[in-house]
């Protein structure tokens, strides 16, 4: 009969030999030189991955920055597009913030904890605006001049910002134009107030393209009205012409002395139109005979009863008095439709080629406008 210590020792032999202990291990002799060589391995491995590691979290960390600044100036030109305002710096993160539903330490404070920076160009000037007195609040009248309208987000990833940029005193201007002409992450040309360039971030907004310039004129006895963003309001010109920059999306309402609304203008961007500034291409109204048109029509002339401007003529025969020895429902405005109908079917005849297969419809809308003609001019047809 084996015993249990005999009999452990087969189930040992079964399994096969036994592992050394550490300490017999080391009593070997060479298992203190492998020891040695792992962890000279591993400290090689982590010299070589861990700044890579660091590499490239710090690569990850600038790349979310850069996203959060962009959007921070996304919501900045909404909040001003949108409020018809432009924020003050001690405002503008928590206007930007609501803006975009963020709390208010996320648009302050980047991921590293370092405090996020907000400039305006010191050249900055709208209306009697300067970039110590904003906010500037889009007003009826809007502004006359318009210069400056730029600004900055600057975040810090590594150290603290360089003094200059936190209180730039007498430098703000040379500042603000090193730092807006700078290439990202390079040291700007001409900097020498320290900073790793390496750390600094910037995302610029300018709001040149989101400004359009109105231009409104008079030609009458009276003088035209003009709204902004609200029709219940509306005020006389205030001089002739009058010229002023508001925000795009502004809605622009054209009255009639008496106020009643005639038209209703969105103010749009022209950045993709013209590689000029956009209020080149600025939208321009007159006020004529109390009208309000896109351009003169008879100028300055003495009204002329002609043809010489359809629409003017147009108006003249609308307004006359009626023939009221027309025959049936024959009037001035079947007349002048009659005679649409003509000019359109002449006009797809012409872009046919003079085809024979649009030809017909010409020949039959010339014979109704002549028989309309022929009808409402008949003096001697009885009193329908």
């Amino acid at each position: 009969m084996k015993t249990a210590t005999s009999q452990q020792a087969g189930e040992a032999g079964a399994m096969g030999p036994a592992r050394p202990s550490f300490r017999q291990a080391l009593s070997t002799g060479f298992s203190i030189i492998e020891v040695v060589g792992v962890l000279a391995v591993m400290a090689i491995l982590a010299l070589t991955l861990v700044p890579a590691l660091l590499r490239h979290i710090d690569t990850e960390a600038k790349k979310r920055e850069a996203s959060a600044l962009s959007q921070l100036s996304v919501g900045l030109r909404e909040y001003i597009l949108g409020a018809r305002r432009i924020p003050a710096a001690n405002t503008v993160f928590s206007d930007v913030a609501g803006e975009l539903g963020w709390q208010l330490a996320a648009a302050t404070t980047n991921p590293r904890g370092r405090a996020r920076l907000y400039l305006v160009d010191p050249a900055f000037s709208l209306g009697t605006n300067t970039a110590a007195t904003l906010p500037y609040v889009q007003g009826i009248y809007g502004a006359t001049n318009l210069t400056g309208t730029r600004f900055l987000f600057v975040s810090g990833m590594g150290g603290a910002l360089p003094d200059v940029l936190t209180n730039p005193g007498t430098n703000a201007t040379a500042v603000f134009e090193m730092l807006w002409n700078a290439p990202d992450f390079t040291t700007p040309a001409g900097w020498a107030w320290g900073g790793n360039w390496q750390d600094i971030q910037l995302q610029r907004l300018s709001l040149l393209p989101h400004f359009s310039q109105v231009i409104l004129n008079n030609a009458s006895t009276t003088v035209g009205h003009f709204s902004i963003d609200n029709t219940n309001t509306h005020v006389a010109l205030p001089s002739i012409p009058f010229s002023a920059f508001y925000f795009t999306r502004t809605v622009l309402g054209l009255h009639a002395t008496a106020g009643d609304l005639q038209a209703l203008q969105v103010l749009q961007d022209a950045t993709s139109i013209t590689n000029a500034a956009p209020y080149y291409l600025c939208p321009s109204f007159v006020y004529e005979k109390g009208i309000w048109r896109g351009k003169l029509f008879m100028g300055t002339d003495a009204q002329k009863h002609s043809g010489q401007d359809l629409q003017a003529a147009y108006e003249i025969f609308m307004s006359g008095p009626a023939n009221v020895y027309h025959v049936g429902g024959v009037n001035q405005q079947s007349v002048t439709w009659s005679m649409y109908l003509f000019m359109s079917n002449y006009v797809v005849w012409a872009n046919s080629g003079f085809s024979s297969a649009t030809k017909p419809a010409l020949v039959s809308s010339q014979a109704t406008l002549a028989a309309e003609l022929a009808t409402y001019c008949n003096k001697k047809a009885s009193v329908n």
